[in-house]
């Protein structure tokens, strides 16, 4: 009766420890992802300049244009608010077209995805390109989207493709790894759409110890850098998305460990009930 009362309670206990880390794992998680839905200490707004405002996650937000892996002074990339509007067909501050439904707008199915805002590097002036995410303490891993990885066809002039290159930046600004995009699907005159076309693509990384310590988007597609523009939304700073699940104990391994050992315990407690 005793041991059936102490394998009940260590069975309630593990399950009690899976429930604690998988809350755990998810609080750490959402604590670092962004989807600027939200701006800390202010409200999302079209065209807010976004810099050191999550920088009480870790993290601060600029353009590196000149490859340093320093922030360009003065620059800075800005939210968007999905939707087309007069205004930014007239002066050119849309973060995005997606073929024949309109300027920043997601793909059906993908509207929840996207939200109500994203972060762009397009309408800077001609001075947008190469979105540069610093750190204030080191990770090992992030996660975050690309939208409308797309081109398009162009009479009498080469084709227009996108294709970004993600550059993981470790001390002293040195390019430890990258990660490549797919390369944009040509479609005429945004009309047709293509594969990624108001859609996004992931990238996640995770490394064996925390030496990351900024993320640089640099195009490397065939159209003049500065007047393309990057859609940026979702992202995780310090969590490697669902692809990389198998990285962190899962719930049910840790009740596997734990009934190992309660099994270990009714083993040696029968023993000692033997002995007797």
């Amino acid at each position: 009766m005793k041991l059936a009362n102490i394998c009940t309670k260590l069975g309630i206990i593990a399950a009690s420890v899976a429930t604690f880390s998988t809350l755990t794992m998810k609080s750490a998680q959402a604590g670092s992802f962004i989807n600027f839905e939200t701006v800390p200490n202010s409200s999302p707004s079209d065209d807010l300049a976004i810099s050191n405002q999550f920088s009480s996650m870790g993290v601060n937000f600029g353009i590196d244009n000149d490859g340093d892996g320093i922030a360009d002074s003065g620059l800075f990339p800005e939210l968007e608010k999905v939707g087309s509007s007069k205004d930014e067909k007239d002066n050119g501050t849309r973060g995005f077209v997606n073929g024949g439904k309109g300027d920043d707008v997601a793909e059906a199915g993908y509207e929840d995805r996207l939200g109500d805002y994203f972060l762009r590097t397009a309408g800077l002036g001609g001075k947008g390109g190469s979105l540069l995410i610093t750190y204030d303490k080191a990770t090992k891993a992030a996660s975050g989207e690309l939208w409308d990885i797309d081109g398009n066809k162009r009479n009498n002039r080469p084709d227009r493709t996108e294709q970004w290159e993600v550059q993981l930046l470790g001390k002293d600004n040195i390019i430890l790894d990258k990660i490549i995009s797919p390369e944009g699907t040509r479609s005429k005159n945004h009309l047709a759409g293509g594969e990624l076309d108001g859609k996004p693509w992931e990238f996640a990384f995770e490394r064996e110890e925390a030496d990351v310590y900024g993320i640089r988007f640099k195009f490397i597609g065939n159209s003049n850098a500065s007047s393309v523009g990057l859609a940026f939304d979702n992202f995780s700073a310090r969590s490697a998305g669902p692809n990389f699940a198998k990285a962190v104990p899962e719930p049910a391994s840790i009740l596997g460990m734990l009934a190992f050992g309660v099994a270990g315990g009714s083993s040696i407690l029968k023993k000692k009930m033997t002995k007797r």
